[in-house]
């Protein structure tokens, strides 16, 4: 066991846990991030094909400029962006395919129309209810938390095609089912990463000047600010155990142990349970649950869809939830990208590969009228379930009755010594790139706030 000492030790090396260290560092206070895997950037993946001569992001992908922390993040590590085109919308169920743009719907009945109105609406109006900060300060918190967007929706929505519509709202936001999730908990995500509109979690353009991708993948954001800690970052160490003692704090890993004032645990809420943690969390962090998805990019030799192209899909013998036309411009081939998640994906466990991209194929031939689909150059997919040290995606969600027994969001050990980070620590931007950055930055104030240091 090699030992080591330093001001602050940072547990994991996603985006989150580099951006407190970063900031820590430009601070001359001394640094140490350990990483369990062996690579950094967290739920940002970008896997690269030199036969074919394509970067796919298998995680965290797109940026918007409304998303401030992370936007100047991107300017001070020096990252070029390029932006998307404007997205229209292709809606595909066993009745038909139906285009539309995001502020239109695929129907013209107005009781239908009135009905999506209200549902969604209502959302917004109950959302702008909640504190940020203190969700469970809500006046109707303990209601909420003892409800499931499943029931939300059992009282609220009167069609059948508007609760399709909603049912896949949470899944693809929450990648679960609307049953597991609390009303709470989701109605919160509106609030904080929404800024209290449903529209702008679906469209984040919308709250911008359109939505943006990093040049050479998320991924390479975090290869480039880990070379510039240098030897500071250290893989392939999973923690094992945090002990804040009277007079600093000792991390040991599985080859190396640190000596510190103080540690940053920036990883995914699965992680905390691989960790003896002294003095321990509360409970109820060890029960947020990870979403379920796999991440599906077929690449072609022609773009046959269009540029900008959201899919939605939902019908019997279509796994996938949702898509996007993925084509990145200094790839040699465009791409599409298809989201299997929540129940439709446990289920896909059961297939082979070769199933999954034969269901996708099909899936983009019956969206887009195209022979073409079914002859692909390439196939990649990420199952973020198999992760190991992340296990699932793309965030942790709360069932009911989890966040009214949590007032931690962030907030640190009663010894001072331990501070949270991560995307589910976030009190802005939750489950996103720009709550992860706004996370670690929070925490390396915090840390820069002690008195230990």
């Amino acid at each position: 066991m090699t030992e080591h000492s330093c001001d602050v030790v940072v547990v994991g090396a996603g985006l989150s846990g580099l951006t407190a260290a970063r900031l820590l560092h430009e601070q001359d206070i001394s640094v140490a991030v350990v990483e369990a895997s062996g690579r950094v950037g967290g739920r940002a993946l970008t896997l690269e094909n030199a036969e074919t001569g394509v970067a796919s992001d298998q995680g965290a992908s797109l940026c918007v400029p409304a998303q401030t922390t992370l936007w100047q993040l991107l300017k001070d590590v020096g990252m070029e962006v390029w932006q998307l085109a404007p997205a229209q919308s292709v809606y595909v169920t066993e009745d038909g395919v139906w285009r539309f743009t995001p502020t239109s719907l695929p129907t013209w009945n107005p009781l239908v129309r009135l009905d999506h109105y209200n549902v969604f609406s209502t959302m917004d109006k109950l959302a702008n209810q909640i504190p940020p900060e203190e969700p469970w300060e809500a006046s109707s918190a303990q209601e909420w938390d003892s409800s499931t967007m499943e029931d939300f929706f059992n009282r609220t929505v009167w069609f059948k095609s508007v609760r399709r519509i909603a049912d896949a709202f949470v899944r693809v936001l929450a990648c679960a089912e609307p049953e597991d999730v609390s009303m709470l908990w989701f109605l919160w995500l509106v609030r904080q990463t929404g800024g209290g509109r449903w529209a702008t979690l679906v469209n984040p353009a919308a709250a911008g000047a359109g939505q943006f991708r990093v040049r050479g993948g998320m991924q390479h954001l975090c290869k480039v600010m880990a070379e510039q800690l240098g030897d500071k970052v250290t893989l392939n160490c999973p923690i094992n155990k945090v002990e804040s003692m009277e007079d600093g704090v000792l991390v040991t890993g599985s080859t190396d142990s640190w000596k510190a004032k103080a540690v940053v645990l920036a990883v995914p809420p699965p992680c905390y349970s691989k960790m003896s943690l002294s003095p321990p969390l509360p409970e109820s962090v060890h029960h947020i649950t990870m979403g379920h998805v796999y991440r599906c990019t077929l690449y072609y030799r022609n773009n046959f869809w269009g540029n900008g192209v959201l899919l939605y899909a939902d019908y019997a013998d279509c796994p996938f939830v949702h898509g996007n036309d993925d084509t990145i411009p200094e790839n040699k081939y465009p791409a599409f990208t298809g989201f299997i998640t929540g129940r439709k994906a446990k289920e896909a466990t059961q297939m082979t590969k070769e199933q999954r991209k034969e269901a996708f194929c099909k899936c983009l031939a019956k969206a887009f009228s195209s022979e073409e689909a079914f002859e692909p150059l390439d196939y990649v997919e990420k199952n973020w379930n198999e992760e190991e040290f992340i296990g699932g995606g793309f965030y942790g969600f709360c069932a009911p009755a989890v966040l009214t027994s949590n007032n931690i969001c962030g907030r640190c050990d009663p010894a001072g010594r331990v501070f949270l980070a991560g995307m589910e620590s976030a009190t802005c931007g939750y489950g996103s790139m720009e709550g992860a950055v706004w996370a670690g930055k929070r925490a390396a104030q915090q840390v820069r706030s002690t008195q230990y240091l």
